[in-house]
């Protein structure tokens, strides 16, 4: 199957009961086992009693999982997206137990052929019995678990009705199962072979990368050393291994996940796909404003006013990047290139929203993935770099997402695109993002998306068993741990506390009359005045009050109506939105410079912008002052003791200067003199940080000043932490930041809100969506809810396909570098969203729309 990687019309997955070579070998494994139990009784040597007691087990825990999957295949079938599509989590722990059979037939092969050798290693094949024995407990375990209490749950083929079961029910039932053989030696069995190695290989990093993380030392190379000594153990030592990564799965804190993860963030890793990949026209970072954003509803009545994303922390510019083979009209830098090579405006735009469980990655990370789409699909690529909870939970990616999707339904022709078809795309998280942006631009009236295509996406956040959910137990690329302490830090509060804010960019309607009233996101709209008067979106409230946004775990008080209007103002005025000493590139808007002197030019014909001339001239005169003496001029004493003004000859800004950093060293001290300031903080940087930073720097394309994308700001242009930062950190307490999952999850609840969960989303809003197209694996955690979303969309005749890829990971994207399955995957979604960019989708939609 390496080159068949989606599930096809043409040809249908091997499934246990069906024409697979389980069936007709499992006889041989039995016999196999029967026999290699017969001859090793008779050995008395330690190994050889070990082999016998191992293989009897092997043979009571095969004879059981044969069972159980039995039973549970009887049913598979009724919880298909269709009878050409196959796949559900029943059906997938049926698939598990094939490739166990499988992995079990190539080892009793080779202990019957090699048994009699003088070169059998005993001990080896000691363990490995051992570890199929315990994997083989594991899924009895989780077996028994999905025929007595989720197959009875689920009825009427729906995979996640009728699941009322709390919370604890699924830590209760992680903590059950025996997890260390899945992370062993058997760690990824069910994974293509060429994903094995990787997995294996990120184990072990895992593995030593929290021994550094939670080490006692300070000393970067007693951590080093730590480093390199442990992971040399857990090479060796696959049980060792897997007890260290159980452990860390368990009681690991969100802090930890993002500091593994942000690895990937590094300069190197994210300087690798330039490398190795494809080349790219245009790689450009668009800032886009914190600012409100006035979009036309689609039936052109009314204008609706999405205020700035203000939830969580402050008013802060959204970085996104743009991606192209080609330079357009109107993209950054178009006017430097007068020429052929310069294309006319594309009809179609890709807006990519990143996964990383809401708490990591970013553009770069998956630039290993988007630079084959950007080649592959030929048109721009637009790609979010959202906040990252725990710092900016929901709603805040939400919100950003939406700003950004309005600004560029109102600055198409400044990312070479005319606009006509919009499609979004979005793998785990950001398909998440996606969905509900969709759900709120529907219930806005704002155009959506023309087609969605999510990756391996959650389409329900619950705290409750399905079967796919407990595929996570075996995850190698995101434990269950990891997703719910991912899913606690973005949609997690305190126990009776129903949100941190309501939905994002609700909405009051203006009337003729001189009071508002407010509207819920799920009634229907009352369109706004003929003459276009806008809509405005406010401060989300609750009934009682209204929140403070930058509290994880506010609580709600009553206010006056006053108060109410004096935050509303608030919130729209300019200081509100940026801080008015703060570099300009944070807070200039992304409008054409035509446009500012045009609103220049209304205020002073107003009388607004009217001042005294002194003033101005004072006001310049300090201005200059201060930049002279901030960045310029420094100071002296003579020898008459008077204060004489010198140029600065130090190091201060030598941070933002683009040099390539070879190796830093620690502070040498005062005594340095100002010629060799330079020079000191180019060293500086590196060792302090623990390890030496060999450049592979590229500059960034610099617009030109006319041009409305800038660089991005301070705080986003900061460089990129490299590997000894993110091992040394700045917590003094990580050891005791740990804590089990029981532990982290009592008394927290999950937000329920359909901007979270779109399949709770209203029947009427879901049946106005666009065309989509789904692309899961067989062993994702979210492989019900893709089934389960996409089944909804078909009952509500939205056009709608899934693919779901065999033995692949969640997270494949980016892996397609190392895996030639994985790379198949990738290319995969490239035909996803090729026909959704196709006209036959589009007729698809529309036609279904009118049978609607």
């Amino acid at each position: 199957m390496a080159d068949n990687v989606g599930m096809e019309e043409s040809s249908t997955p091997p499934v246990v009961g069906s024409t697979d070579p389980c069936q007709s070998i499992l006889p041989t494994v039995l016999h196999m086992i029967e026999d290699n139990t017969a001859n090793f009784k008779n050995d008395d040597s330690e190994y050889g009693q070990r082999l016998h007691s191992g293989f009897v087990l092997l043979k009571e825990n095969m004879d059981k999982v044969i069972e159980l999957s039995e039973s549970v295949r009887k049913e598979v079938h009724l919880y298909d997206f269709d009878a050409e599509t196959p796949g559900n989590g029943f059906r997938s722990f049926n698939n598990i137990v094939q490739q166990a059979i499988l992995s079990v037939f190539d080892l009793c092969k080779q202990i019957c052929t090699g048994r009699d050798s003088l070169l059998f290693r005993k001990g080896h094949f000691v363990r490995e019995v051992e570890a199929w024995g315990q994997t083989l407990a594991s899924l009895v375990v989780l077996l028994e678990y999905i025929e007595n209490m989720l197959l009875p749950r689920c009825e009427d083929g729906n995979l996640l009705s009728g699941i009322s079961s709390s919370p604890n029910e699924l830590m209760s039932m992680l903590n059950s199962v025996p997890q260390y053989s899945f992370y062993g030696r058997c760690l990824g069995f069910h994974y293509y072979p060429s994903l094995r190695k990787t997995l294996k290989y990120l184990n072990i990093c895992l593995s030593a990368f929290s021994e550094v993380y939670y080490a006692d030392g300070n000393s970067f190379m007693q951590r080093t050393k730590n480093t390199v000594m442990s992971s040399s153990r857990y090479v060796v030592d696959a049980e060792l291994r897997s007890r260290r990564i159980v452990d860390v799965v368990q009681y690991s804190s969100v802090e930890f996940i993002k500091a593994f993860w942000s690895v990937a963030e590094t300069d190197f890793m994210t300087q690798l796909p330039g490398i190795v990949g494809p080349s790219l026209a245009v790689q450009q970072v668009v800032i886009v404003p914190c600012e409100e954003q006035q979009v036309t509803k689609m039936d052109g009545t009314a204008t609706v006013v999405v205020p700035p994303p203000h939830s969580h922390i402050e008013a802060r510019p959204i970085t996104c990047h743009l991606l192209s083979t080609q330079l357009r009209e109107g993209m950054p830098g178009e006017k430097d290139h007068k020429g052929a090579s310069v294309l006319p405006p594309s009809d179609c735009l890709l807006i990519h929203c990143h996964g990383g469980g809401f708490v990591t990655q970013s553009t770069k990370a998956q630039e290993v993935f988007l630079r084959e789409w950007a080649v592959s699909v030929g048109v721009p690529i637009l790609s979010i770099d959202y906040s990252l909870a725990p710092e900016a939970p929901y709603p805040r990616p939400l919100e950003e997402v939406l700003t950004v999707y309005c600004w560029v339904l109102n600055n198409m022709n400044l990312l070479g695109s005319t606009g006509s078809k919009i499609i979004m795309t979005g793998d785990s998280a950001g398909g998440n993002l996606i969905a509900g942006l969709t759900i709120k631009c529907l219930e806005l009236g704002i155009r959506p998306a023309d087609g969605l295509f999510f990756a391996y996406t959650p389409f329900v956040f619950e705290l409750v068993p399905s079967p796919a959910r407990l595929l996570a137990v075996m995850d190698p690329m995101l434990p269950l741990g990891f997703a719910l302490r991912c899913l606690k830090a973005y949609a997690g509060v305190s126990s009776g506390q129903t949100s941190r804010v309501t939905s994002p960019g609700d909405i009051t309607l203006p009337t003729l009359s001189s009071q508002t009233s407010r509207v819920s996101t799920n009634s229907e709209y009352t369109d706004a005045a003929i003459d276009n008067t806008p809509v405005s979106l406010n401060i989300p409230q609750t009934k009682s009050g209204v929140s403070d946004p930058q509290s994880d775990t506010e609580s709600f008080v009553e206010v006056s109506e006053s108060d109410v209007k004096e935050a509303e103002a608030l919130v729209k005025s300019p200081s509100f939105l940026s801080d008015p000493g703060s570099d300009t590139l944070t807070t200039v808007s992304l409008t054409s410079e035509a446009s500012k002197l045009e609103d220049s030019s209304i205020k002073n014909s107003n009388g607004s912008g009217n001042q005294k001339p002194r003033e101005k001239e004072e006001r310049s005169r300090r201005y200059v002052t201060e930049f002279l003496e901030k960045y310029v001029l420094d100071s002296r004493t003579d020898k008459q003791g008077r204060r004489v003004p010198i140029l600065r000859t130090g190091s201060e800004e030598s941070e933002q200067e683009d040099e390539t950093v070879l190796f830093e060293a620690p502070s040498v001290g005062a005594g340095i003199t100002a010629k060799l300031g330079r020079a000191k903080d180019a060293v500086v940087s590196g060792i302090s940080a623990g390890l030496t930073s060999f450049g592979l720097k590229r500059k960034e394309s610099v617009s030109s000043p006319t041009s409305p994308v800038k660089p991005p700001p301070a705080t986003t242009a900061a460089k990129r932490p490299s590997l000894g930062q993110i091992l040394m950190g700045k917590s003094p307490s990580r050891k005791n930041s740990r804590c089990s999952l029981m532990e982290e999850f009592s008394g927290v609840e999950i937000i329920s809100d359909h901007y979270l969960s779109p399949l709770t989303a209203p029947k009427e809003i879901l049946a106005k969506f666009p065309p989509c197209a789904i692309l899961t694996v067989e062993y994702d955690f979210c492989l019900d809810d893709d089934v389960t979303m996409a089944k909804t969309l078909k009952s509500l005749g939205v056009p709608v396909t899934i693919d779901i890829l065999e033995r692949l990971p969640h997270g494949f994207l980016s892996l397609s570098l190392v895996s030639q399955e994985a790379h198949n995957g990738c290319k995969k979604a490239i035909e996803c969203i090729k026909q959704l960019l196709s006209k036959e989708d589009t007729e698809q939609h529309v036609s279904g729309d009118a049978k609607s």
